[in-house]
Parts: C-alpha cells; structure tokens; sequence
C-alpha cells in the first residue's frame, strides 16, 4: 500500500496549552469576520498550529460548542496544505452565527480571514493538457 499523506488534523498542528492560546490572545492580531474572529500571532521559526474556542457565553451549551469547533477544524483541516509550514499560531473563535451558517459561508468567511493575515496561499491552478 502506499504511503499517502495524513489528513488528520493531528496534536501536533493544534494549539493545546493555555499557555500558548494566552500568548495568541495576548500579543497576537485580531481579524474579525461574521462569524468567527481570528487571533494571529507570528511566531517564526516555530510550526504553524491553529486552535479552536467556543465559549459557552458565545456559543452555547456543550452540544454547540463542540458542533461549532468541529466545523471550524473541518475548514481549516481541509486548507491546511494550502497554509505555511512554519511561522504562525492561529486562534478561531466561533459566534453562535457559526452553528446556523451553511458550511460555504463559513468556509469563505474562514478563508478571507486567513488570507487577510498573510497565511493562504491561493489556490494553485492546474495545467490543462
């Protein structure tokens, strides 16, 4: 069988410890969109990670809170590829507006944030025989 590349959007691409969701918040770039904001934080030399909050004030109960995140990590698992290796620590927190969306809107909300800071790359165009 050959060996593909993971889609998992593993451990080691997420932010986990407080301690690096505070510094994002702290230091880093506010971007907001309609239905999420995006927390940026240039971090060169370090690899990219992304992290995702959904509070319970601004999203709701646990089933909403986890809906909301599963959403967000879907998009950003599906354009990882197209984001940098190294250099950022990005945070996404969902508005209740995230749970009603649909996923297009979401999703290009999400993506306009991401390109607005620097870290999409555009869409590479395929070559046509």
């Amino acid at each position: 069988m050959p060996s593909a590349s993971s889609e998992r959007f593993g451990r080691d691409r997420r932010l986990r410890s407080s301690r690096d969701f505070e510094a994002v918040k702290a230091r880093g770039t506010a971007l907001r969109g309609r239905h999420c904001l995006l927390l940026v934080l240039a971090q060169p030399g370090e690899s990219t990670r992304v992290g995702f909050v959904a509070s319970k004030r601004g999203v709701g109960g646990a089933v909403e809170r986890n809906r909301a995140r599963r959403r967000l990590r879907e998009i950003v698992r599906r354009r990882f590829p197209r984001l940098p290796v190294a250099g950022y620590w990005m945070a996404l927190v969902a508005f209740r507006s995230a749970l009603t969306v649909t996923h297009q809107e979401l999703a290009s909300d999400v993506e306009r944030l991401l390109a607005s800071c620097g870290a999409l790359a555009p869409i590479e165009e395929q070559a046509t025989p």
